[in-house]
């Protein structure tokens, strides 16, 4: 099993502290002898920088050298994640992609749209490429309680449908030159079905996505009444200081908004099997950093 962390500017850069409090901010726990704590309290095996959902939360050209720097210090490896890009974003992110592809030429860089898959196949050849999560489709919706509900055959392959565990989707992945696929622990499915793909696998936690946009509400949230709620307003980045718990009343799990993201926590339970998963099968757990 391979454990890393995803680094962001206001995440905690203790080892493994930072991490603790995040979780414990999560869940009520602050004791590191919580046996589903061991795996992400542990020290790392690589960091992650990058956003999947937002251009505007990638790192600059001096905050991706530091965390460059940070990560020699640390003689960990880095992945870049990147999110879904227009063409004047993907001209933006180059000093970017240049800046990592000088470091290493064979780093990992996780893609979300099949432009900037394109892109880097062309321009950095040597890229190690992963599918990013939101390639992956799936039932997230965080109201279904499945105690009201009776689960029948039909319904509980619905649950436990991952776009990377069917056939099509791995031989385009493999056509494509990806290495990796990089999913979710969906909310109710099985976490005996994560990890069954023939590529290698990444799952994140304590968060799942639910949805996400190119339009941000929280954007709009800026400190000047006369303009507030407005969606072409300049972002301000309310998401690195801000984040809303959503309510509803039938919701069976917790759910946050970050920026252009709604996000559902995932359960200890949920997270006990995910670990000894990965344990059996090997594969990548990201912790998902900077969201609580």
């Amino acid at each position: 099993m391979e454990v890393a962390w995803h680094m962001t500017k206001g995440f905690p850069q203790e080892f493994p502290d930072g991490v603790l409090r995040e979780l414990g901010t999560a869940y009520g726990i602050l004791d590191s002898s919580e046996p589903c704590l061991e795996a992400v309290l542990s020290k790392p095996d690589r960091i992650y920088v990058g956003d999947e959902f937002c251009p505007a939360r990638m790192p600059d050209l001096h905050g991706l050298s530091r965390f460059i720097r940070f990560a020699d210090k640390k003689e960990l490896p880095l992945t870049l994640l990147t999110p879904v890009l227009t063409d004047p974003g993907i001209e933006h992110l180059i000093p970017l992609f240049d800046r990592v592809s000088r470091w290493n030429p064979a780093s990992e860089v996780v893609i979300n749209d099949l432009g900037v898959l394109f892109f880097l196949k062309k321009r950095y050849p040597d890229f190690q490429l992963s599918m990013g999560r939101l390639f992956n489709k799936g039932f997230k919706d965080p109201r279904l309680d499945l105690n009201k509900s009776r689960v029948s055959e039909k319904i509980n392959g619905f649950l436990n449908d991952c776009s990377f565990n069917r056939e099509n989707i791995q031989i385009l992945a493999e056509g494509l030159g990806i290495k990796r696929v990089e999913q979710d622990l969906l909310p109710y499915a099985d976490p005996a079905s994560v990890g069954m793909s023939r590529l290698k696998t990444a799952v994140y936690l304590p968060f799942g996505y639910v949805t996400t946009g190119r339009v941000c509400f929280t954007a709009g949230l800026n400190p000047h009444t006369d303009n507030r709620f407005s969606l072409g307003a300049a972002c301000s980045s309310p998401c690195a200081v801000h984040r809303m718990e959503l309510k509803h009343p039938d919701l069976v799990f917790k759910l946050f908004q970050n920026g252009n993201t709604i996000f559902y926590l995932y359960t200890l339970t949920m997270i006990r099997f995910l670990l000894e998963n990965a344990r059996q099968k090997g594969f990548r757990l990201i912790f998902q950093g900077g969201l609580i």
